[in-house]
């Protein structure tokens, strides 16, 4: 005659399966996260490869969009540029959409990833400024180093690197001399804006995100997913594992 399992025997069963469950549900979620930044890394790079084109057409990158009401990285602030879409580098949205491009941040739904340059900026739609210039903050001797603290950075370009020949002061850049030319970025895994504006200080959280301890890292599964061009042509990132 079978015997049945007695009821110990199912609950020791259980708590064998559940132990288990536990100890691969972690090593899962890791994988699937992992999953996910390869494949943001990758469209960064695609984006990367079309401010390189639109360089090599226009001899300048496209203006950086401050064209945000709130000023929070949460909302529709530093989307990718719109110049990017009507020259076809990238693809579009339709009509009436908030999203300059269908290139989604795969970490903020609903919205682009982020462009910051340093050259032109739009502060109002469609309409670059004439007398005011997009700056980065950029850690000293980078990207050989790297710093958040304000004593160990500055803003460039500052007023020694602007175009002499412009005319009325600074009223363009040189999009070169700056040690990086662009960033596009991920918001990345639990990015939250209050612990940003900690790290960094309210009066200065827009001094993001260059430097890399502001970076993803898997160790600490948060921080802005990266890609730039520095001065040499070469693009840089978080993607390297920095």
């Amino acid at each position: 005659m079978k015997q049945a399992f007695t009821l110990t025997e199912l609950v020791v069963v259980i708590s064998i399966i559940g132990l288990l469950m536990g100890m691969l549900l972690p090593a899962v979620s890791r994988a699937r996260e992992q999953a996910k930044v390869t494949v943001v890394n990758a469209e960064l790079r695609q984006i990367g490869i079309a401010l390189d084109m639109y360089f090599d057409d226009n001899r300048k990158f496209p203006p950086t969009h401050e064209d945000c009401g709130t000023g929070k990285l949460t909302d529709h602030l530093y989307q990718l540029p719109r110049a990017l879409i009507t020259s076809h580098y990238l693809p579009s949205t339709p009509k009436g959409e908030a999203m300059t491009t269908n290139l989604e941040d795969r970490y903020h739904l609903n919205h682009t990833y982020k462009y910051r340059s340093v050259g032109e900026i739009i502060k109002s739609v469609n309409k670059i400024e004439k007398f005011d210039g997009a700056q980065l903050w950029i850690p000293n001797n980078f990207p050989a180093s790297s710093s958040i603290n304000t004593e160990e950075g500055r803003w460039r370009p500052d007023e020694n690197e602007c175009n002499p020949q412009a005319g009325n002061g600074c009223q363009r850049f040189f999009p070169l001399v700056s040690p990086v030319s662009w960033v596009v970025f991920s918001l990345g895994p639990n990015f939250s804006q209050y612990g940003l504006d900690e790290k960094l200080g309210a009066d200065n959280s827009n001094r993001y995100p260059v430097p890399k301890e502001l970076w993803y890292t898997p160790k600490e599964r948060m921080g802005f997913i990266v890609r730039m061009r520095i001065k040499n042509g070469s693009q840089i990132g978080s993607f390297e594992g920095n």
